[in-house]
Order: structure tokens, then sequence, then C-alpha cells
């Protein structure tokens, strides 16, 4: 990272740092061959005084000063437009997603209508968040793309197009026309809501367009100019100075060179992050990634479109831990084993789900569910009568067959004995016992 040329500040800071220090060299150089001359600029400017006292150091504390105000400046609008894109994000999926949830009623009787809503709202609502990155940022990459936004219908696109002709700020009609539609869909019923609970989708909606407002506020305003201006003079001033001093204190050429370039290398640096983060909007390598919110914003809208999008989350009361003491258990398997042995039978399920953390919960719900698979073939082979069924042996033809008793009935290539009528309902009775049986054991 040191090295790394795209975004650095090092290539601009050079330009002043350089000849500064070979100004430094040049000076100790000039000292050395004509000592009469340098008496006579040290007198002139009276060096030995600067250096007895405490002048220099004020002035290059003032300047020193003026740059950790100008930085701890930039770095509050920095950090403060990437929290404002973020909470606009926020609230503007919150409100879709809120739409999403309150039409989940009305999916199973007007499906067409409730799809057709959903569609057009999630296609509105990328739009309206790319062109609010597109406002703020002034230009958009071509990355930042948006959902199917010809998907739209001609009246839509047309309306948008007219809004761009006559000038109008497209975030503001987008936002216009979704809060048009929630309302359109309120009155048809695809949103079965109460109006005061539907009242949050436009409370989200215009919070997140307050934070898309304060990002511009950003953007649009800018570092003071006489601050800029102050600053630079000052910078100007010690390129000149500092060389002059340095080459007075060191003999030796690249002492002075050393000492010149370092305080001036760290001054410029520190200025130019300034003037790169103050307006964290923009297309430069340092600027906030815009495509990336975009992409983001994308993929959580596509997943209010899934399939599985109006699932109703549960739990499986055959599976899950409903004693408490179990629970904090199989959050922690450090806990003492007396606490263990106090949680009965269900403690044999705490050794499988106290590995089920966030890193490998994908592991473990794939291992649960060839454990299921595997259970239900199994209960499926158990519920076959094994007296209706001939198995067939790798050395023989035909298979053992038995009678309800379980006894053999003959052996390997013996004709089959006719069953009587007594015999065929003592095997009618044997097979309700035996299913009596696996519907208790698997109710327990």
């Amino acid at each position: 990272t040191v090295l790394q040329r795209e975004g650095s500040v090092f290539p601009r800071s050079l330009l002043f740092a350089l000849p500064a220090a070979a100004l430094a060299a040049l000076l100790v150089q000039v000292r050395a061959q004509a000592p009469e001359l340098a008496e006579e600029l040290d007198r002139l400017l009276s060096i030995g005084a600067a250096q007895q006292s405490q002048l220099w150091t004020a002035a290059v504390g003032v300047l020193s000063a003026l740059i950790t105000f100008r930085v701890n400046l930039a770095m509050a609008r920095f950090w403060e437009g990437t929290s404002l894109l973020h909470q606009m994000r926020g609230e503007w999926f919150d409100s879709v997603s809120c739409c999403v949830t309150f039409s989940s009623a009305s999916l199973s009787k007007r499906r067409e209508e409730t799809l057709n809503f959903r569609h057009t709202i999630v296609r509105l609502m990328s739009l309206c968040h790319g062109s609010a990155l597109a406002d703020i940022g002034g230009t958009i990459p071509d990355e930042c793309l948006t959902i199917d936004s010809k998907g739209l219908n001609e009246e839509t696109r047309s309306h948008l197009k007219d809004c761009m002709e006559e000038d109008f700020k497209q975030v503001e009609a987008i936002l216009h026309m979704i809060q048009s539609l929630v309302t359109a869909n309120l009155q048809t019923g695809v949103l079965k809501i109460p109006p005061p609970i539907l009242s949050r989708v436009y409370q989200t909606l215009s919070r997140g367009f307050v934070n898309l407002l304060n990002a511009k506020k950003i953007a649009d305003t800018r570092f003071p100019f006489p601050l800029v201006q102050v600053i630079s003079f000052l910078l100007l001033l010690n390129l000149v100075l500092t060389p002059v001093m340095t080459s007075a204190l060191f003999t030796k050429a690249w002492m002075a060179a050393f000492f010149a370039f370092l305080p001036i290398f760290g001054l410029c640096c520190m200025n130019l992050i300034c003037a790169e983060l103050e307006n964290p909007f923009g297309s430069d390598p340092n600027d906030l990634p815009l495509d990336y919110f975009q992409a983001e914003m994308n993929n959580c809208l596509i997943l209010l479109l899934h399939d599985s999008a109006d699932l109703v989350p549960s739990v499986d009361m055959k599976r899950c831990l409903l004693d408490v003491n179990a629970i904090r258990e199989g959050m922690m398997p450090s806990a003492p084993s007396d606490l263990r042995k106090s949680m009965g039978r269900r403690s044999g399920h705490l050794s499988q789900w106290s590995t089920a953390r966030i890193s490998n919960f994908k592991e473990v719900l794939a291992e649960e569910d060839d454990v299921m698979e595997q259970k239900s073939e199994e209960s499926k082979d158990a519920d076959r009568p094994p007296h209706l069924f001939r198995e067939e042996s790798p050395n023989s033809e035909v298979a053992e067959e038995t009678r309800p008793d379980g006894k053999a009935l003959a052996d390997h290539g013996e004709k089959h004995p006719q069953l009587g009528p007594e015999q065929i309902g003592q095997g009618i009775q044997h097979i309700a016992d035996i299913l009596c049986e696996i519907k208790e054991a698997v109710a327990a």
C-alpha cells in the first residue's frame, strides 16, 4: 500500500518537497564555498536570532494548527457523507419492504395486481436510489445499474423523460410517483393495512429524502476559501524559509536536505488529503464507491421479489430447545457439566446445536437436512409390513417368506401353502397392531 499510486497524494507532495530539499543542499554548498556571502545572508535575514528565539516555531505552529483544523473537518465531512448514504439506503429499503409485506394478504386473491405493484415499486426505488447517487456525485459510473428500468410501462417512462427535459429533479419526481403508487394501491385494496400503519411508509420515504438533502449539503458546501488561501500562502512561505533554516543548522548537505524535505512533505500530504476527503462524492479514487452502494441496494430490492419473500418463519417444535437452560447451554458449550445434567433428555441436542455459530451455520443446516432425509427414509422402510414383501436373496431366486407370527413359512424352493380365512384375519390384525405401535412411537 505504501507504493500504491492510485489515490495517493505522494506524487503531488513530492513536487513541493523535492525542490525544497534541493535548495537546502545547494545553500549548504554555497556556505561552504563562500563563507563571506553566508555571513552576509545570515545578518540580513537574522537567522541566528530566529534560531535562538521561538519565532520560527510559532510561525510553523500556526500553519500546523490550520492544517489540523482542516483535517478534522474533512474527516467529519467524509464520515457524515458515508453515514448519510447508508441511512438513506436503509430508510428507502425499509419503505419498500413494508409495502411488500403489507401486500402479502392480497397475494392469493389478487395475485396479478399484487405482483404488478411489487415489481413497479422495486424498479422505481432502484431508479430513485441511482438518481440520488448521480445527483450528489455529479456523475455516476457505468457499472451503476438499475433494476430493469425498461420494464416500466410507456406512460411512466414518458413522464420521467418529460421531467428531465423540463429540468425537474428526477429524485423528487420518482418519490412522488412512489407515493402515488402506494396511495392508489391502498384504495384498490392491494395494500390491506390500516392507514395509520401505512403512514410509516411515507415517513421512511421522507427521512430517506432528508438524508439525501444532507448529503447534498456536503457536496454543495465547500471548505471556506479564505482558510484555503491562508494555508496555501503559509505553505509556499514555508517552502522557501525551511531550506534556509536547515542549511544554517547543518554543515552536511544530505542532513539539510532531509530535514527540509520531511516537514514540507508531511504538511503538503496532509493538506492534499484534506482536499480529497472534504467532498466524499464523485469519481475520484478516494471518493465513496457509489456504484457499490447502488449494487447493494439492487441486491436488497431483488430479495423482495424472491419466491420465498412471503415466507412466515416458524420453529420446529420437535427439534427446537424449549428449556431456557438448554438454550443457554447450547449457546455456551463451555458451561459447567452440572447444568448439562439438569436438562433431562433434551441435553443430547446440545452437542449438535452448540456448533451452530454464524460462521458455520450453512454447514450445520446442510448436515441437519441430510440427517432428516435419512430418518425419513428409515421411517418409510419401517412402515412396510415385512410379511407383505418377499426379498430376493443373491443365492436363490425366491427368498424366505414369513407368516404374521414371524416364523418361516417354507424353505427355499418349497411350495407355498394356501392361507385360510382365520390366518388372513390374524395377519390383518397383526398389521393393525404394528401400525398402532409405529404411530405411538412417532407421537412419543
